[in-house]
């Protein structure tokens, strides 16, 4: 898989918690990105770099109630969008029945890596769709934080 250029449909299990952080300025975030928050406290695009904590899954509302498939933020600017917070099912390549249990990592705004990498946030695949790649993790438990 690779990072979002397009919005994508998450399917979600359970309820789900709501939040409206403010998200860094200079990006695009598209309705199903994963989002982590950065050194500065934003919910942002994530990236390999290490202690990044999940803030949730963008719903594509933001701030200014424009419900869209992107939204760009232009350089200074910090509005607020609405992030999901749950167990979602997410992308994870070549998944197999063998890898619930096992961890799991952010790997971009759209992808799981079992590869740990210098990434330091890991959660447990509760269950697995080997037919369409997807494993089920619960973005509000974390399972280490190094």
């Amino acid at each position: 898989m690779a990072a979002l250029s397009a919005a994508t449909t998450r399917k979600f299990e359970g309820p789900q918690e709501e939040i409206s952080p403010k998200v860094a300025a200079s990006d695009t975030y598209y309705k199903g990105a994963i989002l982590c928050y950065d050194s500065s406290g934003y919910a942002a695009v994530p990236t390999d770099a290490a202690a990044l904590f999940p803030a949730g899954i963008v719903s594509g509302t933001y701030e200014d109630g424009v419900v869209d498939n992107a939204y760009a933020v232009g350089s200074g600017e910090n509005p607020r969008a609405t992030l999901y917070r749950g167990k979602v099912w997410l992308p994870l390549a070549s998944v197999a029945q063998t890898d619930a249990g096992e961890l799991a990592y952010i790997a971009d705004d759209n992808t799981l890596t079992q590869t740990a990498g210098s990434k330091t946030v890991a959660f447990v695949i509760l269950d697995v769709d080997t037919t369409n790649d997807l494993a089920l993790v619960d973005l509000r438990v974390p399972d280490r934080i190094a």
